[in-house]
């Protein structure tokens, strides 16, 4: 009996969600995928984007569409039950009219760390905003079968949060792209003045990422060491112009969100990447940095450590000036023996990683498994 499944990636539109929803349909196009199974694929014009277009092989696919935002919802969700599964690669997304079987990957480090850093910080109406969305969404989560987390830390807070869903740990993965030159994108960057160190800040403009750190660290550099450090940042025009309104901001810029073709092209222009991240639950950004032999600095976070081990730059992301020690005693204390040894050591710790086919497969299993 064929099994009609559904890939959901409709409701991806920024950050690492469509990074991973893009490099699994692009390995899934690569693969034999059993005749048992009947596929179909929806996703947002963000995602699709990402597809490589050169290796697209939509046939693969029984269907494959490109939806727009609230095409599919609460309302209309009972229009999925022809399907016995459906596969949501980043959630939450409600569908309470679908009777079948859902899973859902889940990435959502505001449901996991509910007394957090980022609460102190803002308004109490704001605050309240926040507690009573992601109530909402956790309860969303747990009415899926089967939650696809990427790190077992998450799987074991769930669990101490009472989900009964069966919980999946697949590891996070880098994109199979990075491997390959031939299919890499040229993505351009501003011409900055010869000597600066150019630092990439990877990241969509979520309020738990902490942006605005980066544009203290920028005024403060800018004090101590005038026209050395320059950042570049991947967000959306207006958040960006938002982040550094009335700021001062003298060495940064905005090459706006980049295609996962362009990653590689992005990091091999980057002296650095820098994260100063309040939450997370899994950040692809620091195995891609380390795969290209750039140095990543990081939150002092356990959601960081847990992943990178001693193969980052660790600051705390409420210290400007221990950021600031930290980037001077890389770039100015440490001997290009030291850095380059520390860069070898952290590739060779991603390279022998899970991979992105690999991951692939492990989605399909899951998908196809009995028991579900």
């Amino acid at each position: 009996m064929i099994k009609k499944i559904l890939i959901n990636a409709t409701n991806l539109n920024e950050g690492g969600g469509v990074q991973v929803a893009a490099s699994f349909l692009n390995d899934l196009m690569k693969l034999d995928i059993s005749n048992d199974l009947e596929i179909s694929v929806f996703v947002s014009s963000i995602v699709d984007k990402n597809l490589h277009i050169n290796l697209l092989n939509k046939s693969v696919f029984h269907e494959y569409k490109v939806i727009k935002p609230r095409e599919i919802n609460f309302l209309n969700s009972y229009k999925l039950n022809n399907f016995d599964l459906v596969f949501t690669v980043f959630g939450p997304f409600y569908i309470p009219l679908y009777k079948n079987k859902h899973i859902c990957g889940f990435a959502q480090p505001w449901v996991i760390y509910k007394n957090n850093e980022v609460l102190k910080k803002i308004n109490f109406i704001y605050k309240y905003y926040i507690i009573t969305k992601y109530k909402i969404i956790s309860f969303i989560f747990k009415r899926s079968n089967i939650l696809i987390v990427e790190t077992n830390n998450v799987k074991n807070k769930l669990k101490e949060l009472g989900y009964k869903n069966k919980i999946i740990v697949v590891d996070n993965s880098v994109s199979s792209i990075f491997f390959k030159k031939s299919e890499w994108k040229e993505v351009k960057i501003p011409i900055i003045k010869e000597g600066m160190i150019k630092v990439g800040v990877v990241s969509g403009g979520y309020i738990h990422k902490n942006l605005n750190f980066i544009v203290e660290l920028e005024n403060k550099l800018n004090v101590i060491f005038p026209g050395k450090f320059h950042f570049i940042f991947t967000l959306k025009k207006d958040i960006y112009e938002k982040l550094i309104r009335h700021k001062n901001c003298y060495s940064t810029s905005n090459i706006g969100p980049i295609k996962i073709q362009e990653c590689p092209s992005f990091y091999d222009q980057m002296d650095a990447v820098m994260l100063p991240s309040f939450l997370e639950c899994f950040s692809i950004t620091p195995y891609e940095s380390m795969l290209m032999k750039k140095v990543i600095f990081l939150s002092d976070r356990d959601f960081f450590r847990k992943i990178c081990l001693d193969h980052a730059q660790y600051f705390d992301p409420t210290n400007v000036d221990d950021a600031i020690n930290i980037l001077k005693s890389w770039f100015f204390s440490k001997s290009e023996i030291e850095k380059k040894t520390f860069l070898e050591n952290a590739h060779i710790f991603v390279k022998d990683k899970n991979s992105s086919i690999n991951k692939t497969i492990q989605y399909l299993k899951i998908i196809n498994a009995e028991d579900i």
